[in-house]
């Protein structure tokens, strides 16, 4: 199940909730309250993880079945032998999956790293003991299994135990939110608009660019590129919005896991804001562990080429991948060592609006090239669609691209309008989408920010209702998020 599925809006999502409210009801005050509370969890979990079928939840219950029992046995103990054999079965298995070539099982790079994480905190000590409810509510959590964000073991125990702590001083479930429950639906409806409308929309008219290379016009070529990086942008703040929704419908505080990341002024801040939990993963995990910038400036560089390059082949198993964490690489270590190692280091109260302006767009240049080769299908394919920018000679956008942008919705409104006698009406919504979606991506507060922040009043709770129904009527055509094919 996906979050922009009628089963999931329409059904397990209201259900969940009410379930969670009722179970608060009947067991708070009980000495099994939070259990109570983490099956109900692991209950929904599973309900949304199981339509991808049995293939894909034997791999999920294998995974937890080896690891459970790992952690249960390596608790207590530093046996670094066993720690490498659980080591070497996690990866192995996601190597395997990866480059086996007929079976990817859904989110099985999100849930091996939570179980790497966990695993080599409790060799160092570092996680709560073993708990079964906790563990399978941890690697389970529906708002998180598919795309993250990647959480260690103990923060997750924490903060769930603190989303459960709803009673009051009598001992009874404190009364609804409901302003804080509107501000979570304005948060669902924008992830949701953003996926649907937005993502999805764009991500046609990629997919027509790279099936049609070859006939791309220069402006079409460097449409395509940027489209994709429009359409990654929406693909996964829309699931981060959502998650981070869902999560505050029943209090639980999910870690930020998306910043606009094309507002970034270098390639070091693009990666404190885009997928922070991935990288604060290598981070800890792989950066640290290689020596991080204890044993000098050239080998901490090596330290960040081995991570990109990492960071490249656990989204995919082709070149272009490798090409893509490479080209990520080499700029982060230029950046650093330009810089003399400090992150980011930019005071923006001291910069120009100008100058801060050309360092946003010349970083999101060189990331908008990188996504190429992240999307292609082959180098050569990347390597042609960058050079029909420059060949490609001046035509006009193809109906291929602009009817693309022919949504059902405005087409109801267009076609009772003068609009609809113009030869080039759709091309008019492309470049409105294309204006919008800047708009939004450079000059708009996150959304989080928004939901948390608004005055919730008539207006917003109008906005939220066209924002939900206009994405629940686009539905036709379910689409699975990004990330989730990584």
């Amino acid at each position: 199940m996906t979050f922009n599925s009628f089963g999931f809006i329409l059904l397990l999502l209201p259900l969940f909730i009410v379930a969670m409210q009722l179970t608060k009801r009947i067991t708070i005050g009980k000495p099994r309250y939070r259990e109570a509370c983490k099956v109900v969890i692991i209950a929904f979990s599973l309900a949304f993880y199981a339509p991808f079928g049995v293939k894909n939840i034997a791999v999920l219950a294998a995974s937890i079945l080896i690891n459970a029992v790992g952690a249960r046995f390596l608790f207590g103990k530093r046996n670094k032998a066993f720690l490498a054999v659980l080591l070497a079965v996690n990866v192995g298995a996601l190597l395997f999956f990866k480059f086996n070539g007929f079976f990817f099982p859904v989110a099985v790079s999100f849930y091996t790293f939570n179980q790497i994480s966990y695993i080599v905190d409790i060799y160092r000590g570092d996680a709560p003991e073993f708990s079964l409810p906790d563990y399978l509510a941890y690697i389970l959590f529906f708002p998180k299994i598919l795309q993250g964000p990647l959480m260690g073991y103990g923060k997750f125990v924490e903060k769930l135990d603190k989303a459960l702590e709803t009673g009051d001083a009598g001992g009874r479930v404190k009364a609804v939110d409901y302003e804080m429950a509107l501000r979570a639906m304005l948060l669902l409806s924008m992830g949701l608009f953003k996926k649907v409308i937005l993502a999805d929309t764009f991500g046609r008219a990629v997919d027509y660019g790279y099936d049609n290379l070859m006939t791309l016009g220069s402006m079409e070529a460097i449409l395509v590129a940027v489209f994709y990086s429009i359409q990654l942008y929406f693909d996964f703040s829309g699931y981060c919005d959502m998650a981070a929704a869902v999560c505050m419908m029943i209090g639980f505080d999910l870690p930020e896991n998306f910043n606009s990341p094309y507002k970034a002024v270098n390639i070091v801040d693009f990666w404190k804001r885009w997928h922070i939990s991935l990288t604060r993963f290598f981070t800890k995990y792989v950066y640290i562990p290689l020596g991080g910038n204890r044993k000098g400036a050239m080998r901490m560089y090596i330290n960040f080429m081995i991570v990109f390059l990492l960071s490249g082949l656990w989204h995919g198993s082709g070149w272009t991948f490798i090409v893509w964490g490479a080209m990520h690489g080499v700029l982060y270590v230029i950046t650093r060592a330009v810089s003399a190692g400090a992150v980011a280091g930019i005071d923006v109260k001291k910069e120009s609006v100008i100058g801060r302006g050309v360092k946003v767009l010349l970083t999101f240049i060189y990331v908008t090239v990188a996504w190429v080769f992240f999307r292609a299908n082959t180098i050569s394919d990347a390597v042609t669609l960058l050079t029909r920018v420059f060949t490609g000679g001046a035509k006009r956008i193809s109906t291929g691209i602009s009817a693309c942008f022919q949504l059902d919705e405005l087409w109801y409104i267009i076609k009772v309008t003068p609009l609809m006698k113009m030869g080039f009406v759709w091309e008019i919504c492309l470049w409105l989408f294309l204006l919008v979606s800047v708009a939004v991506i450079f000059f708009s507060r996150n959304a989080i920010e928004i939901a948390k922040t608004c005055r919730i009043g008539v207006k917003t709770t109008v906005f939220t209702a066209v924002l939900l129904v206009w994405s629940i009527v686009s539905f036709a055509g379910v689409s699975t998020f990004l990330y989730m094919n990584f």
